[in-house]
């Protein structure tokens, strides 16, 4: 079985299964909404032109933390792609119950993506990558991501961020998964430093990186917390808990944001050929 079909196989499965094991944290998903949302609008402005990509539907199809139906226009020219059919099939469910147009979402391989050269003004990629089992996986995917980008357009990425004064060593993952308190795959990333070589080796310019979601990896404790305040308060503490998130969030502008910033998030524009 190739890894394609490897990844399809893994996935597929997680979705079939998907039942929010412990991830349905309501507030938490508001946080991230807003924050990515935030994100893409202090970074970019989206017209009605851009063909727009978006690198894995998983949020879309089943989580509360999805941002894409948000921080879209309902009539974007939007291709949503992941691995797995199930995932893409329940996107596309969601999306149009929503009212958007989902006719670009599509079935296949980040790494090998059925997209012309240059055919993309702007690429979403949030914590996809993070998700392959090895750092050279990443960077076929980032090659891949530049050569759909046309020139002057623009990758948003965000990626697990090894600086997180919580991330703990790969061998530490490894055992998390094969205990099964992970859902799915957690895979490797790239310190930002590499990061950043990476893309600039690929023709792209670094013009903004900042760390977001400023919380422990993995966040069970962080989502278990939410679960139980909610539910020992009858919703009394949702504004609290909410104004926490919220401080904590603000951490994005202190020196130490690189310590506690759960993802790491670039932006990175495509050169012109000279």
């Amino acid at each position: 079985m190739s890894m394609p079909d490897k990844e399809a196989k893994h996935w597929g499965g997680v979705a079939r299964g998907w039942s929010d094991k412990g991830y349905a944290n309501e507030l938490l998903g508001e946080q991230k909404r807003k924050t990515y949302i935030d994100l893409i609008t202090r970074w970019t402005r989206i017209t009605p032109r851009q063909k727009i990509l978006k690198t894995d539907l998983f949020a879309e199809a089943f989580s509360v933390e999805q941002f894409l139906f948000d921080a879209i226009p309902a009539k974007s020219a939007v291709i949503g792609i992941d691995v797995a059919f199930e995932i893409v099939a329940a996107a596309k469910s969601q999306a149009q119950n929503r009212g958007m147009d989902a006719g670009g979402y599509l079935c296949c391989d980040v790494k090998k993506l059925p997209l012309r050269d240059s055919s993309i003004d702007l690429i979403i990629s949030d914590s996809t990558l993070d998700h392959f089992p090895t750092e050279a996986e990443i960077i076929t995917a980032l090659k891949e991501l530049g050569r759909v980008l046309t020139d002057g357009g623009t990758l948003i990425l965000t990626i697990d961020n090894k600086s997180n004064l919580t991330y703990p060593p790969y061998f530490i993952i490894r055992l998390w998964m094969k205990l099964g308190l992970s859902p799915y795959l957690i895979g490797r990333t790239l310190s930002l430093p590499r990061l950043r070589r990476a893309l600039a080796e690929i023709g792209l310019n670094v013009e903004e990186n900042t760390a977001i979601l400023h919380y422990p990896h993995p966040d069970g404790l962080v989502r278990w917390l939410e679960r139980s305040l909610r539910y020992l308060s009858r919703g009394r503490l949702d504004n609290a808990i909410r104004k926490g998130l919220a401080c904590l969030n603000r951490l994005e502008g202190s020196k130490i944001k690189y310590l506690t910033g759960r993802y790491v998030a670039i932006k990175a524009v495509k050169r012109g050929a000279s």
